[in-house]
């Protein structure tokens, strides 16, 4: 993956992804994750994906938070482990501001680049994050094995993805484009692969499965379809499924693991960051960075330097760029009129959906007499 960088497809991901978190729709979606807060299903998912990662109170060491968007995962990390030294990379600076500007997280620090090529020397995190973050990569195998490099020896990954093997319309619709050779997901969703098949991908990039869990049942279609006043009494009656095999699987939206690279810590190494081409040292140099193989990178609107993309030369044409990064720009747009109809589309179909939730409401009913996950502790 070395011409990732070079040959600017990294650069054509980032366009793409800041494009979309430009999109006015994502504001309209506020709306819809307000209504998860409000009865307490954010905060589920997250005492979830962090009970995962399990760090003690007085966790000390470093933390990769791959994907961090807006730094709020860095945030709520910091709050529950302060000795914890986080690093947060992601591939937008229209993310990144958010991130640089988050109260919670400013012993953060923050980097723009993309999750093939990570800006940093081998085995130097005791912890890697990645909270629905894997499932917009275009080869995740590639991104796993990232993880596993700049992961120390013993050292704990934490990932949360969509299950694709729920039966929500969504999933299916996407199973049905995969399977007609029309997904990839390089910055989009792909809500496609089941557990399976992130089990397989964990192992051939060396790590060990020590948890998965599934959660966030029929997530999507309380959410999306329906009435918001539903949702504190829907998510208690649903929940408790997830503790049910077979009906977990079919039913939740998402699925989380832990993972661990096999060996023994070693010497200390901190996480200085490097060139992510060739891996030699950084330098300062005219308001940008060398490294000592030749690779120049500038520094974004919010003086975070750039990985994602070489500079171009001192005195070279500052319009031109690579035609790749305009024709994710304007995929990204005609995305927009896509997921209306596709949000159309599914609230026609959801009527079979909720046919199947009527049927699983009476077991889960009886489930929840025993197991409640709302009623557990949950981290902030």
């Amino acid at each position: 993956m070395s011409d990732q960088i070079v040959a600017g497809k990294s650069a054509a991901h980032r366009a793409a992804s800041e494009a979309l978190h430009r999109d006015p729709i994502a504001d309209r979606q506020a709306a819809r994750f307000h209504k998860l807060w409000e009865c307490g299903f954010a905060d589920l998912i997250r005492a979830d994906f962090y009970d995962v990662l399990a760090l003690a109170d007085r966790a000390s060491g470093t933390l990769l938070d791959a994907g961090c968007g807006t730094g709020i995962e860095a945030a709520n990390l910091q709050r529950l482990a302060p000795r914890l030294k986080i690093h947060g990379v992601d591939i937008s600076s229209v993310s990144l501001a958010g991130a640089a500007a988050q109260p919670g997280a400013a012993d953060a620090v923050f980097y723009q680049a993309a999750l093939e090529r990570l800006p940093f020397g081998d085995a130097v995190f005791d912890y890697v994050t990645a909270h629905e973050v894997i499932e917009h990569v275009e080869h995740p195998s590639v991104v796993l094995r990232e993880f596993f490099r700049v992961l120390k020896p013993g050292g704990v990954c934490a990932i949360a993805t969509p299950n694709g093997a729920s039966w929500w319309l969504e999933h299916l619709r996407q199973r049905i484009k995969r399977a007609l050779g029309q997904r990839g997901a390089p910055v989009g969703e792909d809500h496609t692969r089941p557990p399976s098949f992130w089990r397989r991908e964990f192992v051939l990039a060396g790590f060990v499965v020590q948890r998965q869990i599934f959660d966030a049942a029929a997530i999507e279609f309380q959410t999306f379809v329906a009435p918001a006043r539903w949702m504190p009494v829907l998510s208690r009656v649903l929940e408790p499924l997830r503790a049910v095999p077979g009906v977990n699987l079919l039913l939740c939206d998402r699925v989380k693991f832990r993972l661990v690279k096999p060996g023994l810590t070693g010497a200390e190494a901190l996480p200085v960051p490097c060139c992510p081409i060739c891996g030699a040292e950084l330098i300062e140099n005219s308001g940008s960075v060398l490294c000592g193989g030749g690779h120049r990178f500038a520094r974004n609107p919010i003086g975070l330097v750039d990985f994602s993309a070489l500079a171009r030369e001192p005195g070279a044409d500052g319009n031109a760029g690579p035609a790749a990064s305009v024709q994710e720009t304007r995929r990204a747009r005609r995305s927009i009129l896509n997921r209306r109809a596709r949000r159309f589309a599914l609230l026609v179909l959801s009527t079979g959906y909720a046919g199947f939730l009527m049927i699983l409401v009476p077991v889960g009913l009886i489930v929840g007499i025993f197991y409640q996950p709302f009623n557990r502790r949950q981290h902030p």
